[in-house]
């Protein structure tokens, strides 16, 4: 018997149309909820690929996701950095807040590690920096970058909170420059901007909390709803939870993303995301390139989508978070500080211990 699948016409899933629309994506910044952006860039990677392949913007740890999306480093190694910063953040009786703690250098040494040399050159063009010039508090966005130096100098600007990261601003161009977050903390390219943002508000990608909805706050464009949860959002820019609390906020990055796709229709079939590819490879060289249309009656679009239906964080993230849980609640000095009245303690013991720490700082910067 004759198979009549070998004749049959192959699945078209896209064809040119005379109609340009680039998607681009925009992270805002949150300081130690940047973790929200990990599970974000997971169900990017994993079920919208094609969304990573314009331009990306962000302020301070939105503009880091957003390079990290960029040159495609492991979502896994990233991870383990990030819970590695929270550590060394929370080991301390005032956590970030201690003389012998200083962010930016911990930053620095991860973007050093994890950039690859010739990061500059993949981000060049499509990564949109925002950073607050000083004097006078103006946005700049920057997008050309000369040299890995010159990336690692922007994104460290891009998040310098005063007192908080150091008395003194970074130099970058010339110039002083501090947290793109005080003046535009969700830079929007254009009208085509998937905005993403850890806090309940009227962003595409944002957490979803039950409340009334009645009240937003828009903080340097970002709209934050008045909710008791995003006041506990907001005290963790700068003081981190403990890990059991970022798992959770890692996995409600995937699964607001997975329900914007799904509710956008923009998980596509490997066919699409390769012909999405040439395009934009094309459209680079000709202006008059044509964009592609979906078909919305794809079939292997379908079955993605319906694979994507109840999905998690892969268990590869998953086991570093719980390896992070586990190595936060074993150990003597861990079993201590479970014991009531032990954190106080600690915090009585501050007049003593925190003159040697200002010391030590002193000496060693």
């Amino acid at each position: 018997m004759t198979n009549t699948n070998l004749f049959r016409e192959p699945n078209k899933c896209c064809r040119p149309v005379n109609r340009r629309r680039k998607i681009n994506l925009s992270f805002a910044g949150c300081g130690f909820n940047g973790i929200y952006h990990v599970g974000v860039a997971v169900c990017l990677k994993k079920y919208a690929p094609h969304l990573l392949l314009n331009r990306i913007s962000g302020a301070s740890a939105g503009a880091i996701a957003a390079c990290y999306l960029l040159c495609d480093l492991p979502v896994s190694s990233v991870t383990s950095d990030v819970l590695e910063l929270v550590r060394l953040a929370r080991k301390r009786t005032l956590g970030p807040f201690s003389p012998t703690f200083n962010v930016q250098d911990v930053l620095e040494q991860g973007l050093r590690k994890n950039l690859p040399e010739d990061a500059h050159l993949r981000v060049s063009g499509k990564l949109h920096i925002s950073l607050t010039q000083l004097p006078g508090f103006r946005n700049v966005i920057v997008s050309r970058f000369y040299s890995k130096e010159d990336l690692i100098r922007a994104l460290l600007a891009s998040s310098f909170v005063p007192f908080f990261s150091g008395s003194h601003p970074p130099k970058f161009n010339g110039g002083y420059y501090m947290d793109g977050g005080f003046s535009n903390n969700l830079p929007t390219l254009d009208e085509n901007t998937i905005t993403v943002s850890p806090f309940c508000g009227e962003t595409d990608i944002c957490p979803r909390d039950d409340s009334s909805q009645l009240f937003h706050v828009n903080f340097a464009n970002t709209s934050i709803e008045v909710s008791k949860q995003n006041v506990h959002r907001i005290i963790r820019i700068l003081y981190p939870p403990k890990p059991e609390v970022l798992t959770k906020m890692c996995m409600q990055g995937f699964e607001d993303t997975l329900r914007f796709l799904h509710n956008n229709n923009m998980i596509k079939c490997a066919q699409y995301i390769a012909v999405e590819s040439t395009f934009l490879v094309s459209s680079k060289l000709d202006d008059d390139t044509e964009e592609i249309e979906h078909d919305p009656e794809c079939k292997d679009c379908l079955r993605q989508r319906q694979e994507a239906i109840g999905a998690t964080l892969p268990e590869s993230v998953r086991a570093i978070f719980q390896e992070a849980v586990d190595a936060a609640n074993k150990g003597l000095v861990n079993w201590l500080f479970r014991i009531p009245g032990m954190k106080i303690l600690s915090f009585l013991a501050l007049p003593y211990t925190l003159p040697f720490e200002i010391v030590y700082a002193t000496i060693t910067k």
